[in-house]
């Protein structure tokens, strides 16, 4: 295939799947909540020169003291943008990296593109920041391989949201993959710094990154900054995700865990199907038995977050992510975009975007669609 007709087929492919997610992001358009379908905007708006330093403002520092969150008088109108933007970022990188490594089969391109846990799921996957957060596990997964970059490129990513630490077994072994493979110590020399970095924020986030000032406080400090949305929503505010411990967040978890599961476990059977179909297909690339089964410990790494938080289908659709990545990584090392576990993974497409938090919700869009013809 010449470079031109690759280039057209992934970018085309890459852009129907932004366009999709964009129809998804924009469903306020027909849900009876309208804008407020988005959730949470806090993290948008918070800074740490509101509430010295705190988990998950990194992203709304940036945007409030750059002004950026500023340009709209509507703060759900620049949530909304903001969202467009990140998944563009996202579905450009992707595209990028199968471009420049020659990755060409369509199958196995629209498998990635379409896919129900990656760019339209994060059209779906509002009031979050799990769209940064994959932003960048991407960029250190798919590119990056100088220590000093990769390092704070995790730094980021744990200030963004501290659920990042899942990825981070993901992005070590990428990094070991491109240095022999681990075979020798001397390998190991390359994780020195990342691993500072990971050890230092993560103690500073987990330990430190909690607000010190009572709710009311905080409250309306957060209401000066986003009156539209003040009251919208049962955690409009940020204060329980600022100020709860994760001693406080796994209680509830497993309270929640105990419960659900019991009785709702067949809506995670889809989702949970996914993920091994990704683990399957990551399997055909090595020989190598302890690469696999490492690779794959790092692909489920992100569904212990139901540990300390029950949003299910959220870290389903993040392992998936995860294995996705990896999947890049060894078609681009191997040359290698066939396998027997296309075809089946593609079709599992047609089920995107998957859910977010409620368990009987695993796909949300198509359950809204069927709920508005009964009804």
């Amino acid at each position: 295939m010449s470079d031109k007709k690759r280039i057209i087929l992934v970018a085309g492919m890459f852009l129907a799947a932004s366009l999709v997610a964009f129809v998804v992001l924009n469903r306020w358009l027909v849900t009876d909540i309208g804008l407020l379908s988005y959730g949470r905007i806090w993290q948008l708006y918070a800074s740490y020169s509101d509430f010295g330093f705190v988990r998950r403002v990194f992203v709304g520092t940036i945007l409030t003291e750059s002004g950026i969150n500023s340009l709209f008088q509507n703060e759900y109108h620049f949530a909304f943008a903001i969202h467009h933007i990140a998944i563009s970022v996202l579905s450009s990188l992707i595209a990028y990296y199968c471009i420049s490594r020659k990755i060409t089969d369509p199958i196995f391109l629209a498998s990635i593109a379409f896919s129900p846990a990656l760019i339209i799921h994060l059209g779906y996957n509002t009031g979050s920041l799990d769209v940064f957060v994959v932003i960048f596990a991407a960029t250190n997964i798919l590119f990056v391989r100088n220590s000093a970059i990769f390092s704070i490129v995790i730094v980021c990513g744990l200030l963004t949201h501290e659920l990042f630490v899942f990825t981070i077994p993901a992005q070590f072994l990428v990094m070991l993959m491109h240095y022999d493979h681990a075979r020798s110590p001397n390998s190991l020399i390359i994780l020195i710094a990342p691993v500072a970095a990971f050890s230092i924020t993560a103690i500073a986030v987990f330990f430190f990154g909690t607000v010190d000032m009572p709710r009311e406080i905080v409250e309306q400090i957060v209401r000066q900054k986003i009156p539209n949305a003040a009251g919208q929503h049962n955690f409009w505010s940020g204060y329980f995700e600022i100020a709860s411990t994760a001693e406080q967040n796994s209680t509830i978890s497993l309270q929640n865990l105990t419960t659900e599961l019991k009785t709702d476990f067949f809506w995670l059977i889809v989702p949970l199907t996914y993920v091994t179909l990704l683990i399957a297909r990551l399997w055909t690339y090595s020989d190598r038995l302890l690469e696999s089964v490492a690779i794959s410990t790092a692909v489920v790494a992100p569904l212990l977050a139901v540990l300390v938080a029950t949003d299910y289908h959220r870290w389903i659709a993040m392992s998936a992510n995860i294995g996705i990545l990896f999947t890049l990584v060894y078609a681009a090392k191997t040359g290698r975009s066939s396998s027997r576990w296309n075809t089946p993974l593609l079709v599992m497409c047609l089920l995107a975007p998957f859910g977010t938090a409620a368990i009987d919700r695993p796909f949300p869009m198509h359950q809204f669609v069927i709920e508005k013809f009964i009804n």
